[in-house]
């Protein structure tokens, strides 16, 4: 096995300063791969991975519910059709032939062909 160019602790801290496996890999000055391939062999570089894919989520998070606050219709509509799905907040299409006529369906491999 060929020795490692970059210790563990090195890969995480360029994780956790660019939050992200090419960021990280930025810094390094390596290929994302190369991230991802540490992130393979030891649970720590994954968890710092995980971590830092968490808080990208929460800041997303964040972000979402302050457009709901500023009332976007875009943020309104999507909470309510994911969030808010349970309570009758779903997005129906109906799906026709041209101009409303009927869909045929035609089953591939039937004996009956």
């Amino acid at each position: 096995m060929k020795k490692q160019k970059f210790s563990t602790n090195q890969v995480i801290e360029g994780i956790q300063k660019a939050q992200t496996p090419t960021g990280a890999a930025r810094l390094l000055g390596c290929h994302p791969d190369t991230i991802r391939n540490y992130a393979k062999r030891y649970s720590t570089v994954q968890d710092a991975l995980l971590s830092e894919r968490a808080a990208l989520v929460d800041l997303a998070e964040m972000g979402f519910k302050s457009a709901i606050l500023n009332k976007e219709p875009w943020a309104l509509a999507f909470a309510l059709k994911t969030l808010g799905k349970h309570l009758g907040y779903v997005e129906r299409q109906e799906v026709t032939g041209a101009e409303g006529s009927h869909i045929v369906v035609r089953l591939v491999g039937d004996d009956n062909d």
